[in-house]
């Protein structure tokens, strides 16, 4: 029976042994919390800036000034580079002027996005892709493209547009015009001044 007993400093020892291993494990995986956390929070924000950008095409698309002031911050620095003169329009209510100028005169309006790469990272975050627009402004027909840069910052509501800087991409020159040397369609010839070269409504320089 006395073979039996295991005496009472082995098993005081026996019994730090399993803690004294688990303890690395438990301070590394309390250091990897924080930095998971941090890697969903970074994904959510990208998320949700990708939807801003969906937003926005559907606002545009809808001719929806309304919910354009949703996705664009009412701060008077948030600030939209375009085409026309004087290209630079800064705080909501210039914006939103250029927008609804825009929405009265062109129609058929459809705007489509790709290549969108979105980032975020604290309180700030970008999206950059490719656009195309298509309709109407009175018997012209739009067929633009070209890149954008957008960047967003969190806010007391959510994320919020502050900068977008459209740019158009200009057309191929035309590899041979018409006989009577006359400008070719991709020259822009016949375009009226004031159609539209980018989302944000401008118009393409002469």
């Amino acid at each position: 029976m006395g073979s039996r007993l295991v005496p009472f400093a082995s098993s005081r020892t026996a019994g730090r042994g399993p803690v004294r291993a688990a303890l690395p494990g438990a301070i590394a995986l309390g250091l990897l919390l924080p930095v998971g956390a941090g890697c969903d929070r970074s994904r959510a924000d990208t998320d949700a800036i990708r939807a801003l950008v969906a937003r926005e095409v559907a606002a545009i698309n809808a001719r929806d000034v309304r919910t354009l002031s949703e996705i664009w911050s009412q701060d008077n620095h948030a600030l939209l580079f375009d085409v026309p003169p004087p290209g630079r329009f800064e705080g909501w209510e210039q914006i939103q002027r250029q927008w609804t100028v825009f929405f009265d005169r062109a129609s058929e309006i459809q705007l489509t996005v790709g290549a969108l790469r979105a980032e975020a990272e604290g309180p700030l975050g970008y999206a950059t892709y490719d656009w195309a627009m298509t309709g109407r402004i009175g018997s012209y027909v739009l067929d633009d493209r070209g890149q954008a840069t957008a960047i967003y910052r969190r806010e007391k509501r959510g994320w919020r547009l502050v900068h977008a800087h459209y740019s158009p991409i200009p057309p191929a020159p035309a590899a041979r015009g018409p006989a009577d040397g006359s400008a070719g369609p991709a020259s822009g010839a016949g375009r009226p001044a004031g159609a539209a070269a980018t989302p944000g409504g401008g118009k393409e320089r002469s």
